[in-house]
């Protein structure tokens, strides 16, 4: 009897476990299907055998999950790195930076508090990284989450 009651326990515990993470989603995190989403519309591959730089992008009207089918509709699931996300969200202009990243590949100077006209684009392959020092770096230099996340600024 006693065995049955840890062994309901360990199911139900597992089910939330695994909901838990559905509804959490986690950015520029490898999941069961082998890729990570890096905001609601591109990935990566998760394979030691695939360039680690290579950024794809879902179709229009699709966004990634952690489905098998990465790519799926955007009006039937909810994408596994939502933009309202932590990794959504890029830096402002807030007086102390010179530059922000305001997309994934893109970067902006600064005027005070004010983000100037001019983008500047990061070269194929590259991501943007302010706070390396070099603005734009290949995506294996990256350490933790990216700077922004942003498909376009």
């Amino acid at each position: 009897m006693q065995q049955s009651q840890i062994l309901r326990s360990l199911c139900l515990l597992a089910v939330f476990s695994s909901m838990t993470a559905v509804v959490l989603g986690i950015c520029d995190s490898c999941q069961t299907n082998n890729v990570a989403c890096l905001n609601e519309t591109h990935y990566r591959m998760c394979s030691a055998n695939v360039a680690p730089n290579q950024i794809l992008k879902c179709g229009e009207g699709k966004v990634c999950t952690e489905y098998t089918a990465i790519c799926l509709d955007e009006n039937a699931v909810t994408p596994a790195c939502p933009a309202d996300g932590a990794n959504g969200s890029c830096e402002t202009c807030d007086g102390t930076n010179l530059f922000v990243c305001t997309s994934r590949t893109t970067f902006q100077m600064c005027d005070g508090t004010t983000l100037t006209d001019q983008v500047t684009y990061c070269k194929d392959n590259k991501v943007c990284s302010i706070s390396s020092g070099k603005y734009c770096v290949d995506s294996c230099e990256i350490t933790g989450s990216v700077e922004c996340d942003r498909a376009a600024p």
